[in-house]
């Protein structure tokens, strides 16, 4: 997570230089919707209509037992810019997603199991731009998982996110 944090502040330090306005055109960072958080590429399709990708391939291993969470969604977003376009600075939008989970877990010398889930949620929230390349998000949605065959969790989500957008 440390190297992942400085790579964008490093690759942030050598490009902003070149910054004249603000495109939100692809973008690279970590996203977070409770429980879940990970990496994330957001690709803006037009001005108000972006495609997000998160993964997040994380886990835990202990006195020879493990527990890995692994999530894969995806989210389209719908944005309602503010009036200058040149300079977003604070910009409210409105989210769909889905997703699969996947968890496995070990111990050791005693047993193993596994499940893959479902997920969808759906919500809103607002995107503040700083220094013309980095996003901040905050977030609060609605959202299932399935975690067995016909059994689900139904939630409020909050969330948030940091995102370095190339021009």
């Amino acid at each position: 997570m440390k190297k992942l944090i400085t790579f964008f502040l490093l690759a942030s330090i050598c490009t902003s230089s070149f910054a004249q306005e603000v495109s939100r055109k692809l973008g690279f960072g970590l996203q977070s919707s409770f429980p879940v958080f990970g990496i994330s590429a957001k690709y803006g399709i037009t001005e108000n209509s972006v495609v997000q990708a998160t993964i997040a391939p994380f886990g835990v291993s202990s006195g020879g037992g493990s527990v890995k969470l692994n999530y894969y969604g995806a989210r389209y977003i719908y944005r309602f810019p503010g009036n200058d376009e040149s300079n977003p600075v604070f910009d409210p939008y409105l989210f769909g997603a889905v997703g699969l989970a996947t968890w496995k877990y070990k111990v050791a010398g005693v047993s193993s199991s596994g499940e893959s889930f479902f997920s969808y949620s759906a919500g809103g929230g607002v995107e503040m731009i700083v220094g013309k390349k980095f996003g901040i998000s905050a977030e609060v949605g609605y959202g299932k998982i399935s975690v067995t065959s016909g059994a689900g969790v139904t939630t409020l989500l909050l969330g948030g996110g940091l995102h370095y957008y190339i021009n």
